[in-house]
């Protein structure tokens, strides 16, 4: 009996769900497509029906990653509100769903830490450099309007701000990953982002 639509695309969910716990234990170099069969219980033939390859895997992983933070930046920019109210709910969604959302934890910790620079990889690390180039770019257009409106300082560059803005973010982040403990990603962000907006607003 041929599989329905809807039982194929569970079988490929349940293989990124154990792909995603398997890489977080093993890291990527040390993770065959075997243990990920066996995570998934399913056939090697299975995942390679789904994906060309474990790298393949891994990329779907972090772009399923970016479509839900992207989805977060998104909400916070439909909430309304002045300029810095919209980009301190910018910083503070993407910091509270990454305390709050497993799978953009898991991700984040795996790209960060579990990675390193596999040759395997090395045709999406160049994608993932152009599409932080895109990032920064769409950032910088926003603090551009705000520099525009009066509201941030006239003397910013918008890409100089952009950065700034983007490395205040993941620097946060890369410090609570490696210490939960130490304080709560979530309940801080209102804080944090009320320390970055003073810096560089008008």
């Amino acid at each position: 009996m041929r599989r329905t639509t809807e039982e194929a695309a569970q079988t490929r969910q349940d293989i990124l769900e154990a792909a995603l716990s398997v890489f977080s234990q093993k890291g990527y170099h040390a993770t065959r497509l075997a243990d990920i069969a066996n995570a998934a219980n399913v056939t090697r033939g299975a995942i390679y029906h789904h994906f060309e390859n474990k790298a393949k895997l891994y990329n779907d992983l972090i772009t399923e990653a970016s479509t839900i933070g992207s989805s977060a930046i998104q909400e916070a920019m439909a909430s309304g509100g002045s300029f810095t109210e919209i980009c301190a709910h910018i910083l503070i969604n993407s910091l509270t769903l990454l305390e709050k959302n497993r799978q953009m934890r898991q991700i984040t910790e795996l790209t960060l830490f579990k990675t390193g620079h596999d040759p395997e990889l090395l045709e999406f690390e160049a994608m993932r450099q152009q599409q932080a180039i895109t990032v920064v770019e769409g950032v910088a257009m926003l603090m551009q309007q705000g520099i525009q409106n009066g509201d941030l300082r006239s003397d910013l560059d918008p890409f100089d701000v952009a950065r700034a803005f983007i490395a205040f973010k993941n620097g946060l982040i890369s410090l609570w990953l490696s210490n939960r403990e130490a304080f709560s990603l979530a309940a801080q962000a209102p804080k944090f982002a009320a320390i970055f907006l003073q810096g560089i607003a008008a």
